[in-house]
């Protein structure tokens, strides 16, 4: 019997239609949290109200990060200094003349700065001279001042994050012959920018309110202007750039927007016809970042873990037993579907309380852990008080017969006892009634 042509065409249609769509919905998994159509080689973007990473690409891969390190650099001179105060100019800083203060104005050393114009050099225009005399007005040195950003790193748990100096040139004018250069990831800069981003002092000074604003150098006002393309725009409300050889342009964001604060990351991206690129590519980030929705990570139902119980067989007393029960979600367990999170998702139970009569088939407080993100979620030990009997099945009609077989010897003990006793009285009665007639007689 012949197939019709056209019949074999449905076939066909139906089965490249049916491949198709399942290579796109493989595609779309693998792509889950990823950004499409950026420039950046690395990139990320964070919830700063949670911690919580939303989307990444290659963000904890270990790169160049340019003038960006002069957020964490601002944060520590905005912790250990008064917008009040004045700076004097060191020998040191100004031996840096690369996008420096001391290109617009010849400055000499005890030459003063407030330390608020400071601030704006270094966050607005990024003069690098700038960041050199903030370590110098904090420390004393650069050198202790990058021990004191190093060890900012490590307090906040970076593995990703080395420093040599606090501006983030690729050439140290300190020491030329260097060939060391800041070293982080997309990741531990998000992090480093979202702490920076708590300071008040930072926050104003990278807003829009200093898109435009002047810096006055012994008398002499410099005008500066925000190197940062898109504030004000797209709920852009600051941010710092970066450029360098090796770390190519770099750029990280801060937006508000439908009331969430997100931080977005993009390094190793290029300068672009308009020199925008970097700035297309945050655009793209941070879009992704509010439009992105959570999904599964764990159904309700579905086995999480597992937590080893203990109990005694007859509850107070009885020999120690222990168990090792399944935790299951309660309920659909949510999270951002991207590379970190997938490595590093955990869900534990971390209470004390291990008792399995008191814990079988209840309700349990789960912690959910992910990079710089915890939260609690249900979850339910799945184990019953009939399983735990059952466990012990054997030990129970062991006690039971033994309990059963102890009443039979004491029932059968006192009916013996019962009978000596019986024999006794008998006894007793005949012997008086031997001795009455006796007497009788």
């Amino acid at each position: 019997m012949k197939i019709h042509k056209s019949f074999k065409a449905l076939i066909l249609t139906l089965l490249i239609l049916t491949v198709t769509s399942a290579n796109s919905v493989a595609s779309a998994q693998n792509n889950a949290g990823k950004f499409q159509g950026i420039i950046a080689e690395s990139a990320i973007v964070m919830d700063m109200d949670t911690g919580e990473v939303v989307a990444s690409n290659n963000a904890e891969k270990q790169r160049p990060v340019a003038s960006t390190i002069k957020l964490l650099t601002s944060l520590i001179f905005a912790e250990n200094t008064s917008k009040s105060d004045q700076i004097l100019f060191t020998k040191d800083a100004l031996k840096t003349t690369q996008t420096s203060l001391n290109n617009f104005k010849k400055i000499k050393v005890g030459d003063k700065i407030s330390s608020n114009d400071l601030m704006k050099a270094a966050l607005i225009f990024s003069a690098n001279d700038s960041a050199y005399l903030m370590a110098d007005s904090v420390a004393g040195n650069s050198n202790d001042f990058v021990k004191m950003m190093n060890d900012r790193v490590k307090s906040l748990g970076l593995k990703n994050t080395h420093i040599v100096n606090p501006c983030g040139l690729e050439s140290n004018a300190l020491n030329p012959k260097s060939k060391e250069i800041n070293l982080s990831s997309a990741y531990d800069i998000a992090i480093i920018a979202s702490e920076a981003y708590k300071n008040e002092w930072v926050r104003d000074i990278i807003s829009d309110k200093y898109k435009k604003t002047s810096i006055d150098l012994s008398g002499t006002p410099i005008i500066v202007e925000s190197r940062n393309k898109i504030i004000g725009q797209n709920g852009n409300v600051g941010g710092k750039t970066g450029n360098e050889t090796q770390a190519g342009h770099c750029f990280v964001g801060f937006f508000k927007r439908d009331g969430r604060n997100l931080v977005t990351v993009a390094l190793k991206s290029q300068y672009g016809a308009d020199a925008t690129t970097v700035f297309s590519d945050t655009k793209k980030i941070a879009d992704y970042g509010y439009d992105y929705k959570k999904q599964i990570y764990k159904k309700a139902g579905e086995k999480v873990g597992t937590v080893d119980l203990e109990y005694k067989a007859f509850g107070f007393f009885g020999p120690q037993k222990s168990v090792k029960a399944p935790i299951i979600a309660s309920k659909d367990v949510m999270y951002y579907k991207n590379d970190i999170n997938d490595k590093n998702a955990k869900l534990e139970y971390k209470n004390k309380d291990k008792s399995a009569w008191k814990l079988a088939n209840k309700e349990v407080e789960l912690t959910l852990s992910l990079p710089n993100h915890k939260s609690k979620v249900l979850g339910k030990v799945d184990i019953s008080i009939f399983d735990l009997i059952k466990a012990n099945i054997a030990l129970y009609a062991t006690v039971i017969i033994g309990v059963a077989l102890a009443a039979v010897i004491i029932a059968y003990s006192i009916k013996l006892i019962n009978r000596r006793k019986k024999r006794n009285r008998y006894s007793k009665r005949y012997k008086n009634r031997y001795k009455s007639r006796y007497r009788r007689r």
